[in-house]
């Protein structure tokens, strides 16, 4: 889910269920579509399920805390997928096992592997993130990877180890609001601000290459990474899969939807930017990249799965059609049996494929 409610009281628990969503570039989405579909189910299950579920999620919270101190946690990771696996098959005894694996793995996860900074957003908000840096001296070239839903940079820090590991210095910062930083979520409007400003912040640094910027961005933080684009020219490539291009789309999808999930995001959107689109039409404007088609130089390609129902597919392609109707670079890729993202191992694959290489020709 792209938006969570904002009450002090529950945020946390709140945005810990969407970590666990969005960790592995989307693959543990299984899991909570998973609870999901058990909804008030749960009293008619074992007792050995209830508590299975629960060890589940004290685990994914576990391993998210050494992400966040900035530990190599991609083993403890794979183990805890070889559980939901297990789970998924109804098979709790073998998941109940798994997990405990799992914690005696992340116990070994010693390898620190990034370095947490702060700086300043332009308004004066505290914003952090994590730092993955290369084998050898800098400066390099630089990926930002912007996080999906209301998470935190640490939820792909595999993603940036992937990237680091082709010679990039990236960066996986936490938008206002979210992980270490402060501030309250924005939905693509702020944050953008704070993705600007830490590319700012480390060319300060010395440890960024002149202009040689990317950036990846996935639902949520895929729209942040089109506007940063559209606001700082020197990003030279983007990578966005499963973002929304439009708000008042994102706005319009759930009137009238009868998925709770869609319809939670919808008022959670309204209840974000202080109105709906007849309201306050600037608060929408100002979110929607397909606003700012024009203002994006960098070569973009975008990603989306053609049964997403939270992001219909017809967002990616009216960017794209605005992108090359202003005479920008812009492919447009469309797997058709996803939904949001791309979950199949193989199409999961061939995304990381296309975005180191649109990397290695862009940056």
């Amino acid at each position: 889910m792209l938006f969570h409610g904002r009450a002090e009281d529950d945020r946390g628990s709140r945005r810990t269920t969407v970590r666990v969503a969005f960790l592995s570039a989307c693959l543990l989405i299984l899991f909570l579509l998973v609870l999901t579909a058990a909804g008030g189910c749960f009293i008619k299950e074992t007792i050995d399920k209830a508590l299975v579920t629960k060890k589940g999620l004290d685990v994914a919270n576990a391993i998210s805390a050494k992400a966040r101190d900035g530990y190599d946690v991609r083993p403890a990771r794979a183990k805890w997928l070889e559980a939901l696996q297990a789970y998924t098959a109804d098979d709790f005894t073998k998941t109940n096992a798994l997990l405990e694996e799992t914690l005696a793995v992340l116990d070994d996860c010693d390898d620190k592997v990034a370095e947490r900074i702060y700086y300043e957003s332009t308004d004066g908000t505290k914003v952090s993130g994590l730092l993955f840096r290369p084998e050898g001296a800098g400066p390099w070239p630089l990926i930002v990877v912007c996080h999906a839903g209301f998470g935190e940079g640490a939820d792909f820090s595999e993603v940036a180890l992937m990237v680091r590991d082709k010679g990039y210095v990236v960066f996986n910062p936490d938008f206002r609001g979210s992980g270490k930083s402060e501030g309250e979520h924005e939905g693509a409007k702020g944050e953008v601000e704070d993705v600007i400003s830490g590319i700012k912040y480390l060319k300060s640094e010395g440890l960024v290459d002149d202009n040689r910027i990317g950036i990846y961005g996935q639902s949520h933080g895929a729209a942040v990474a089109l506007l940063a684009a559209s606001r700082y020219p020197a990003i030279k490539a983007v990578v966005e899969e499963a973002g929304f291009t439009d708000a008042v789309d994102l706005y319009n999808n759930g009137t009238g939807a009868t998925d709770p999930q869609i319809v939670q995001l919808r008022d959670e959107l309204v209840s974000m930017v202080g109105g709906t689109p007849d309201e306050v039409p600037s608060e929408y404007a100002v979110r929607s990249a397909i606003n700012y088609a024009d203002k994006i130089d960098a070569p973009v390609l975008l990603i989306h799965g053609a049964k997403d129902p939270l992001i219909p597919v017809n967002e990616a392609q009216r960017m794209y059609d605005a992108l090359k109707a202003a005479g920008k670079n812009a492919e447009l890729k469309i797997y058709p049996e996803e939904a949001h993202c791309v979950n199949d191992p193989a199409g999961r694959a061939e995304v990381w494929e296309m975005m180191f290489n649109w990397f290695q020709t862009h940056v």
